[in-house]
Order: structure tokens, then C-alpha cells, then sequence
């Protein structure tokens, strides 16, 4: 039975935008809401291999895939997209639309200026609003570090979830975090009262 150990309300928002923006890359014809948080600018994929299936509107892309925007990265051995079937019109051959559900498979990376995200595996859910990172997750904000078999990430709310299978103090493999208190003087603390 997976327990949840700790609610973290963290800035892995930013990992939810990333990856949702991700669907707009398979399909050139929509206008992507962007890997990178705050960047219009292109989106560059790089992969072994990719395949793209106009009739299941599936894009997969395998081999050290990599997606860059700006200075946002997602790496993973294999991204696939699945896109929405829609009704094609004169314009626009293509009866695909926007992502509806990308799946990041074998050593996942994520990662902003902020912050990063790693796992064996990662699957976001436009329908649902939900990133599932599984296997081994690490995410790390700055000095923070938390660590944990299962992180769910709200990207409406941006509140991240950490759960993990261990149960029981001194159980090894539990929902584990290390946060660095900000001292005053130090960058990112508030100014002393004079």
C-alpha cells in the first residue's frame, strides 16, 4: 500500500508548464504553451530516432531524446506525445490536436535554472492537470532536496505531492527532505530592519 509522507507546496509548477508545453512540439501546427515557464521561443527536439503516426497521433522519439527551450531542458531515453483526434478541416490536414498525455521513459531529467526533477519515469495528463514522476525521484530547489518513490504535481495549484512505498521510522526508502534554512545577509534573504 502507497502512504503519502509529506505535501510539498514547492515551485515544481514550473516541471508541469515544461512538460505540458512538450505536445505542442510533435505537432508544429499548434502553438505551444512552452517547455521553458516563461519562453515563446522555440522549442529544439534532438533524438536517435523519431516516428510520428498522423493515423494514432502518437509522437515518439527514442534514443537520448532531448527537448531544449530557452534555458529549459527535459532528457529522457524515450518521449512519447499523444495527441487529441480532431476533425480535420480544409486547412489543416492533420486531424490531431493539442497533447493530451507525454511519457518520459529511462533516466528523466528535468530541469530549469531553478530547479530539477529526476526518475525513471514521468507521465503528464492534460485532462487531469497532473505530472506522475515514478522510480527513484529526486527533486532539488536551490540547496532542498527531496527524494521519494512516487512526486505528483498539480500544475494548476503547483502544490507537489511526495509519496513513497516504505512505511515506519527507520525504514529505508521513506519520503526523505533536506531544507537549508536562508540566513540573513545571505542571497535570496529578506533585508534586516534598520
Amino acid at each position: 500500500m502507497r502512504r503519502t509522507r509529506t505535501l510539498w507546496a514547492a515551485a515544481a509548477g514550473g516541471l508541469a508548464i515544461g512538460v505540458a508545453g512538450l505536445g505542442a512540439s510533435a505537432q508544429p501546427q499548434a502553438q505551444p504553451d512552452g517547455l521553458a515557464t516563461q519562453s515563446k521561443g522555440p522549442i529544439d527536439i534532438a533524438a536517435d530516432n523519431s516516428i510520428y503516426d498522423n493515423a494514432t497521433c502518437e509522437s515518439t522519439w527514442t534514443g537520448s531524446a532531448e527537448v531544449l527551450q530557452g534555458t529549459t531542458r527535459l532528457r529522457a531515453h524515450e518521449i512519447r506525445a499523444f495527441m487529441r483526434r480532431q476533425a480535420a478541416t480544409a486547412a489543416d490536414q492533420s486531424s490531431c490536436g493539442a497533447a493530451e498525455r507525454i511519457e518520459a521513459d529511462g533516466d528523466v531529467y528535468y530541469v530549469t535554472p531553478d530547479q530539477h526533477a529526476r526518475g525513471d519515469h514521468a507521465v503528464y495528463s492534460a485532462d487531469d492537470n497532473l505530472i506522475v514522476m515514478t522510480g527513484d525521484v529526486i527533486l532539488v530547489q536551490g540547496q532542498n532536496v527531496v527524494h521519494g518513490d512516487r512526486l505528483t504535481i498539480h500544475t494548476q495549484t503547483r502544490a507537489a505531492q511526495m509519496d513513497s512505498s516504505a512505511q515506519g521510522r527507520g525504514a529505508p526508502g521513506r519520503v526523505r527532505a533536506v531544507f537549508y534554512q536562508t540566513q540573513p545577509g545571505s542571497p535570496g534573504a529578506p533585508a534586516t530592519p534598520h
